[in-house]
């Protein structure tokens, strides 16, 4: 397989993942950029970053564009994922890719940087994310920041039927409603957990994070996180 053959198939491979997110996300580049707005470090600081669940690396490559000194690792379980995100971050020196499960990853090393965007909405209880996002403040570098871009549910079941209903309004924008109810809505009530926003800020600060945030939100979708001292 030739060169330009390879970069081709990435490429339409990417561009059928990234172009789907688009539209059932609501206002995905709004999120990242919060998410990206967010990283209080300077531009060239040798930082070590880590996404979980990178995808096809699209903030690992926003991540790689804003800070080009850092080290950044991309994990996800998807190879298919990994492969793509090789080829936006070719130009970023110096990154490591891993395919695997976050969520039983024990690290050996710490970040300054944790971020993570619609993947830890999959782990499966309230109990598990908390833990999980335990394992995140021990691997935290001093004064190192946690973001998360993810799906959330509302506190109460009247709000929550609404952040649904904005949510199917906008995905109708470009999605016909019997995709809609025929695909996304049952894989979403079948494959994802989301939990409480507001339960999981309060999680936050149990185990120590400081300077607890919400950075930008649409309903059902939310960029929050903390920093470790």
């Amino acid at each position: 397989m030739t060169t330009s053959t390879i970069k081709e198939h990435f490429e339409a491979e990417a561009h059928e993942f990234d172009s789907i997110i688009v539209k059932i996300i609501p206002y995905y580049d709004q999120m990242i950029q919060a998410l990206i707005d967010s990283i209080q470090f300077d531009t060239f600081d040798k930082i070590r970053i880590i996404d979980l669940g990178c995808g096809t690396g699209t903030i690992a490559k926003r991540l790689a564009d804003k800070f080009p000194n850092s080290k950044i690792v991309c994990l996800d379980i998807a190879s298919k994922m990994i492969e793509i995100a090789k080829y936006k971050l070719q130009d970023h020196n110096n990154t490591e890719f891993i395919v695997g499960d976050f969520s039983k990853i024990d690290f050996h090393e710490q970040f300054d940087v944790v971020v993570s965007s619609l993947a830890l909405h999959h782990i499966q209880t309230d109990n598990e994310k908390k833990e999980f996002y335990s394992k995140i403040y021990t691997i935290l570098t001093n004064s190192g920041q946690f973001i998360n871009a993810d799906v959330v549910l509302a506190t109460t079941d009247y709000q929550q039927a609404i952040n649904m209903s904005r949510w199917i309004d906008y995905m109708n924008k470009s999605v016909s409603m019997e995709e809609i109810m025929n695909k996304w809505i049952p894989g979403h009530k079948t494959e994802d957990r989301p939990s409480k926003l507001m339960d999981q800020l309060k999680w936050l600060e149990e185990i120590g994070f400081k300077n607890i945030d919400v950075l930008w939100k649409y309903y059902n979708f939310s960029v929050y996180g903390g920093m470790k001292e």
